[in-house]
């Protein structure tokens, strides 16, 4: 129930107090419940610093109770002890990130941005924790059914945490027993009555007010003192005029009634019954509605969802009035509310049905009625078919989808056999996975997958579809193995049903090659992407953006082969295909100035690929653009280009940064992650900080080899930046053992000319020399050179760096002359290319140069 240290008076206060619009109006009415809000504050604030980093104490009891109530009224009872209160929904887990997000967004926080969930949700925790800017805070997890996955959104601080939740299990995951609700205590059930019901209500006649207690007593007692059930009783009275006598005997009926049925009702009996006698009173519309909200989560539902005329006629009857006008829609939720069977949240528009009874009348109606039952069901799935706005990847149609996304699983609409509701679920996950919400996109793929390739295997289109963006999905959480052969299995499927020329194998056909491109399989990835580009021209146009995107994909698969000089051209093609198509701004134009920059640097224009990045840079913060890929890779980029241009503490800083961010965004274990590793080594080690480089260096190759294999380019490359650091250390022995192997997987999947190979080369040559094997450090730095100045120019750093190094080898083991004259080679050209350079001046003071690869960021 708590998560943080109690708030004392001198806490900070935060002028802008946030107040969630999910927290419940105050109950008129509540009542009682005096002994459980003392326990609740006491826990809270009584055990001031101790709590700190304590595990949350749930409020658990029976659904109807009134937990949520009780935590409503804590809200309101201490409102002003708090900058900020937020209501969180917490039986789903994309409820609660869905809660979290839109509390980022209120908080002002400078690094959060909405569209990337994963990364969003994580920034508003550490925020809370660090307890910047709000310090005084309470969150509400209300009616949390799954305690491991409510745990993992649990923020420590200095703020507190309440729970509500049917469950009592939570001692496993929170250490915590928790505070155990149950019914009311009788005399607050009567109390509770006699204020909600006029006719119960305190007296000045004696007589008159000790029947009225018996009566409220009476009823109390039939109700087993149970809060939703008073509730609903008293709506009834208030509503009806009934007398408490007769209510009494149609609850006794209505219960005989209930008991003479095979319903299987989890709930207490009296909720049963008293729905039973409301419902009896409602008009067609009203209980049509009624009916209808069952099916849905037990989440606010939008107009929005509720109101499509052009879809009434596939409705039941009764409903169809309802689903035709707003203005029937909302004249049956208020007769609904006036029962206490609906809330209405007037500010935002939606209506929620309280969970127990959302169980109940579907229990009823799936027992009593399948076929009704099914008709409403389907219903539901038809109203949220029809809310899709058919365009995921634009994100102004981000609020269309947020009204459905809750209601998809729970209303069985994964079953649903409808070709609009499976096109929903597809754009959904989609559009998950565009966001940044990969976890969410992947539970909503897994579970529909579950049920479509059960029914129809790989020849079904959109089983096909789901299937493609599961991979997507997998593919950016980084489990490339399973990503690439499901994307693979699709790609079969599409290609033997539905032809080349498919939309869907075409999408499926470009992450094929992205599979390619990440499994280190560069030249498979090129030749793919060649034979689709004429495809792609024919079907969507050459200046189609799906095509700018697959030349964009061409220019990636050149890059990865060493070809830099093409690579170059086809970005600034489709630079300017891009700037035409889209203007300076947009992230697809950014995308391809990024490219360029990275060309740019390949090609030993560090100066020039600086100055596109740090416009890159500043055009991504001006623009507030969020910390997607293209951002993140930015700023990653920005340090390399630094590091090039010899800048090594703003390198250092740069590239701290950037990795701590792919930490808070990816976790350590991501490829994208590891490969930030892979250059922040070379910062570390550039900066002189050898032990804090050696140590990232291992773990790094260790995360590459484990996720990406022992023989990848990108687990290579890291190899060969970590001995630069081991042989730096004093260790050339064990250098020498990860350069040598590094090269001769280099030369044998890349090539012996490739960049990554030449770099090999150098090193393991400076290897070579630093354990005494001088001449075949000579030797190997004579084929590094030849190759360096065919492939990359004599005037290359990297070039320059492998004929300084050969410099020394020849002197070593001799030759003078040949080592003089390239001395004075090299001293001038490194003058003319990087004057005033540390490796510039390091060349000049006869030391070795060590270079760095920087991994296929694919």
């Amino acid at each position: 129930m708590t998560h943080g240290a109690s708030i004392g008076p001198d806490a900070r206060r935060n002028p802008r107090k946030i107040w969630g619009r999910e927290v419940p109006f105050r109950n008129p009415h509540f009542t009682g419940r005096e002994t459980e809000l003392g326990v609740l504050r006491q826990r809270l604030t009584g055990h001031a610093s101790a709590l700190v980093g304590q595990p949350a104490e749930p409020m658990y009891g029976l659904g109807g109770v009134g937990k949520t109530e009780i935590a409503a009224e804590y809200c309101h009872r201490h409102g002003d002890d708090y900058d900020l209160v937020w209501w969180i929904r917490a039986e789903q887990e994309e409820t609660i990130r869905n809660a979290l997000v839109a509390l980022g967004s209120r908080m002002g926080l400078p690094e959060f941005h909405s569209q990337e969930r994963d990364y969003a949700a994580g920034v508003v925790l550490d925020a809370l924790r660090v307890g910047d800017p709000y310090e005084r805070w309470l969150l509400v997890f209300d009616n949390a059914e799954m305690p491991d996955v409510v745990s993992r959104f649990l923020p420590q601080g200095t703020g507190h945490v309440i729970i509500t939740s049917r469950l009592s299990e939570w001692q496993t995951s929170l250490r915590s027993k928790g505070l155990e609700i149950s019914e009311f205590d009788p005399a607050e059930t009567v109390a509770f009555l006699r204020r909600r019901v006029d006719r119960l209500a305190e007296t000045d006649d004696r007589d008159e007010n000790g029947r009225r207690v018996a009566e409220a007593t009476r009823l109390g007692d039939t109700l087993g003192n149970l809060p939703l059930a008073a509730e609903h009783a008293a709506a009834y009275l208030v509503e009806t005029g009934t007398r408490v006598e007769d209510y009494l005997e149609s609850f006794d009926k209505n219960a005989h009634d209930l008991l003479g049925h095979d319903v299987d009702i989890y709930y207490p009996h009296a909720v049963a019954t008293t729905w039973s006698v409301s419902r009896a009173s409602l008009t067609p519309g009203a209980g049509a509605l009624f009916q209808l909200l069952a099916f849905f989560a037990p989440e606010p539902v939008s107009e929005e969802i509720l109101v499509r005329p052009g879809h009434a006629q596939q409705m039941p009857e009764d409903l169809r009035p309802v689903v035709e006008d707003l203005a029937e829609l909302r004249r049956a939720a208020r007769e609904l509310a006036r029962f206490s069977l609906v809330r209405i949240y007037g500010l935002r528009n939606v209506v929620q049905m309280h969970r127990v009874v959302q169980r109940v009348t579907r229990s009823r109606l799936e027992k009593e009625n399948a076929g009704e039952a099914a008709d409403y069901r389907t219903a539901v799935h038809t109203l949220l078919g029809a809310s899709d706005p058919g365009s995921p990847d634009n994100e102004a149609s981000d609020a269309f989808y947020e009204r459905s996304f809750q209601h998809l699983i729970p209303s069985g609409s994964l079953e649903s056999r409808d070709t609009i509701v499976r096109a929903l679920i597809i754009n959904q996950v989609r559009r998950m996975h565009l966001r940044g919400g990969y976890r969410e996109g992947l539970l909503l793929a897994e579970r529909a997958l579950g049920v479509w390739r059960a029914e129809h295997r790989d020849d079904d289109l959109q089983a096909l579809a789901l299937l493609v963006e599961y991979a997507t999905t997998l593919r950016l959480l980084g489990r490339i193995d399973e990503s690439y052969e499901l994307n693979r299995t699709a790609l079969t499927g599409l290609v033997e049903g539905f032809g080349e020329e498919n939309e869907v194998y075409l999408k499926a056909a470009r992450n094929h090659v992205q599979g390619l491109r990440l499994l280190g399989r560069y030249q498979e990835a090129y030749e793919f992407d060649s034979g689709l580009l004429q495809l792609y021209e024919r079907v969507f146009r050459p200046e189609h953006v799906e095509t700018l995107n697959l030349r964009n994909n061409i220019a990636i698969d050149l890059r990865c082969l060493g070809r830099f000089e093409e690579a170059l051209r086809y970005d600034q093609e489709n630079l300017t295909q891009r700037l035409h198509a889209f203007g300076p701004t947009n992230t697809i134009t950014l995308t391809s100035r990024f490219a360029v920059a990275r060309n740019l640097r390949r090609l030993g224009r560090y100066e020039e690929s600086l100055d596109e990045l740090r416009a890159l840079v500043r055009i991504a913060a001006s623009e507030d653009k969020s910390w997607g890929t293209i951002r993140m890779l930015s700023e990653t980029d920005l340090a390399v280009s630094l590091r090039r241009l010899g800048h090594y503490a703003e390198a250092r800083a740069q590239g701290e940064e950037a990795y701590q961010r792919h930490l808070s965004v990816f976790g350590p274990t991501h490829r994208q992650t590891l490969q930030v590793a892979v250059n922040l080594i070379n910062d570390r080690r550039l900066a002189e900080d050898l032990p804090a480089a050696d140590e990232l260096g291992r773990a790094t190759l260790a995360g590459l080899q484990k996720v990406a294999g022992h023989e990848h380019p990108n687990t290579l490359s890291a190899a060969v930046n970590l001995a630069v650091v081991l042989r730096l250390r004093g260790n050339p022995n064990e250098a020498r053992e990860l350069d040598e192997r590094a090269l001769e997987i280099f030369e044998r999947d890349l090539g012996p000319r490739h960049p990554s190979s030449l770099v090999a080369a150098t090193n393991f040559a400076s290897d070579l020399n630093a354990t005494g094997d001088v001449r075949r450090a000579r030797d190997l730095g004579e084929r590094a050179m030849e190759a360096g100045t065919a492939v990359l120019g004599a005037d290359h750093p990297a070039t320059l760096a492998t004929a300084a190094n050969l410099s020394i080898d020849r002197q070593a083991v001799g030759d003078e002359e040949a080592a003089a004259a390239l001395y004075d080679e090299v001293v001038t050209r490194y003058h003319r290319v990087l004057p005033e350079h540390p490796q510039t001046r390091l060349a000049v003071q006869r030391g070795r140069i060590s270079l760095d690869i920087e991994p296929m960021a694919t």
